[in-house]
């Protein structure tokens, strides 16, 4: 996953090729609160559907976290989508870490024309449990993530899935919470910077590529 994949307008053509599945196909998006990371997943899922017709994305969030989130994707963004492809993104609420490895698990048990070939969890630290015992929550967020690494293998296939994790930003190391965890199994790290009047940049962290991207007409 790219940046501009992540922040650019769905009514925008790609800049250099910069497509959903470029790049790592595990990606974590680490950001402030409010800085807009529920609406880059949410654009990313239907970004994947509009630029595979035949595939599902998977949006796995709490319920809580969505009813107060402000997504700020246009009515223009929307309007030129397929309607097919806003009906192959999925959502599916949650409420612990079990969930998200129950939906990775059973990826293989539906039908073939109904799996997912791109999962998205929206803001996986609220969601993994743990407290405050860092053994315990380390344990948790290991299982999850070796499960959502494990659901984007396809041995029947070889397709490789696309899975993109958002987090909200470790205060005390100002990068992604667990980071040395998702280093085993994500290859890509896109870190928001707020610049100010709503206005934030996201950087890889692979190679320093950056988007501007605003909030103006909402976050999360």
């Amino acid at each position: 996953m790219r940046p501009d994949a992540l922040a650019r307008p769905l009514d925008e053509e790609p800049r250099g090729g910069d497509r959903v599945g470029s790049g790592s196909a595990r990606t974590v998006l680490v950001g402030p609160s409010r800085s807009g990371k529920t609406t880059l997943l949410l654009r990313a899922c239907l970004r994947f559907c509009v630029e595979n017709p035949t595939k599902r994305a998977l949006f796995i969030a709490r319920r809580s976290d969505c009813d107060r989130a402000r997504v700020s994707l246009s009515a223009r963004e929307l309007d030129g989508a397929p309607a097919d492809a806003l009906e192959r993104v999925g959502m599916r609420y949650v409420e612990s870490d079990e969930d998200v490895r129950a939906l990775a698990c059973f990826r293989h048990c539906a039908a073939a024309s109904e799996r997912p070939s791109m999962y998205a969890v929206d803001d996986l630290g609220k969601i993994v449990g743990g407290g405050s015992d860092r053994v315990r929550r380390e344990i948790a967020y290991a299982r999850t993530l070796a499960a959502l690494h494990e659901c984007a293998r396809d041995e029947t296939t070889g397709e490789t899935l696309e899975v993109v994790v958002s987090e909200r930003v470790d205060d005390d190391t100002g990068g992604a919470p667990m980071r040395y965890v998702y280093a085993k199994w994500f290859g890509e790290v896109m870190q928001i910077h707020d610049v100010g009047d709503e206005t934030y940049d996201l950087v890889a962290a692979s190679d320093g590529e950056t988007v501007r991207y605003s909030t103006k007409s909402g976050g999360d």
